[in-house]
């Protein structure tokens, strides 16, 4: 399988380093505007000058499949030339910055039958994995309530902000865990450093059977932990999951989870709170790049199989550029918001 990973900024340093772990540097191409830079990065794991380019151009016709790790406002024109190529394509979150651009794609992965999984690592996190077997098993009952908190007291990235960076992990975690994208938002967003730029939002969503969620994200909220992805960010990443039977908590940055067995009962017509004891169950740990490892075998096995991801072009693509959208939309006008995910013909 011949590989084209497109930028070695920084997380594409943990996506070089994830395809070597892999095995694939031998047939792994590089391109990178900044060649030394890559040339520097690609040393580190004895790949030949040959195999980087500035130009990603060099290698396309060649690749089977290619793999995004740009600024978001370059992602759409990679993934429609790739695509058009006959390529596969892992791009990283967000897809898009528009869902004009994201229903775009949708219709060409249609039309020329081709893949693109979108690159939301927290779902191949242990923890996401075996809370949404938990889910499923009915351990938690009915969904009520998920509350996220993706807090990273760190730099400011320039081309999106804070809720398109952080916030829209959870934001993508939780719809794969209730089934399904919110009809309604709720959000409010803060620009402290009048970059035109959020550094601060809690976004709340209503879904179809009465789940709701909420998500915090900001670079202003100082975090528990040193973050494993960004250097020098102190960082906290938690979920809250309420539901009928059970509560869960998890941190992902240590990996533990929680099962708190509380529930309410009417009891002589007083609906009372029942605690049943808590425990913590062994869920196996994995860093960043072993996610990522998860994530690109996903990937090359639906390329193999041509069965669509789990984070596809519309599910993580289109739906979460169309929430985002919303999301701005609701803050602006100060209230609840619809969301419309009609893909037009």
């Amino acid at each position: 399988m011949r590989i084209l990973q497109i930028g070695v900024g920084g997380f594409g340093k943990n996506h070089l380093k994830a395809w070597t772990q892999l095995g694939m540097g031998r047939d792994l191409r590089v391109a990178e505007v900044r060649r030394e830079t890559a040339m520097v990065e690609c040393s580190k794991y004895n790949m030949r000058p040959e195999q980087v380019s500035a130009d990603y151009r060099d290698f396309l016709p060649t690749a089977d499949v290619v793999d995004i790790v740009t600024p978001t406002d370059s992602h759409y024109s990679l993934c429609l030339e790739a695509l058009q190529a006959g390529k596969d394509v892992f791009v990283e979150k967000p897809m898009t910055l528009t869902s004009v651009e994201a229903e775009e794609l949708v219709k060409v992965v249609r039309s020329e039958k081709r893949i693109i999984q979108v690159g939301y690592y927290y779902r191949f996190h242990p923890a996401s994995r075996w809370i949404k077997e938990a889910i499923q098993s009915g351990l938690l009952g009915q969904l009520r309530y998920l509350s996220g908190n993706f807090a990273g007291f760190k730099r400011a990235r320039t081309d999106v902000g804070v809720t398109h960076t952080d916030g829209i992990h959870f934001l993508d975690l939780f719809n794969w865990f209730v089934g399904r994208p919110p009809g309604e938002v709720w959000a409010v967003t803060r620009d402290h450093f009048h970059r035109g730029l959020e550094d601060f939002s809690i976004v709340l969503c209503t879904y179809p059977n009465g789940e709701i969620t909420k998500v915090e994200s900001g670079y202003i909220q100082p975090g528990k932990w040193m973050d494993k992805v960004v250097p020098s960010a102190w960082t906290s990443k938690e979920i809250f999951i309420v539901g009928s039977q059970a509560t869960l908590e998890a941190a992902f940055e240590t990996g533990e989870v929680k099962v708190h067995r509380v529930r309410h009962e009417l009891r002589d017509q007083i609906w009372t709170a029942v605690h049943e004891g808590s425990h913590s169950p062994c869920v196996p740990t994995a860093g960043p790049i072993e996610q990522l490892c998860e994530e690109f075998q996903a990937f090359l096995g639906s390329v193999k199989t041509r069965q669509e991801p789990l984070a596809n072009v519309m599910d993580s693509g289109f739906c979460l550029a169309r929430l985002m959208e919303t999301i701005y939309r609701s803050s602006q006008l100060k209230k609840a918001v619809e969301v419309d995910y009609r893909v037009t013909p």
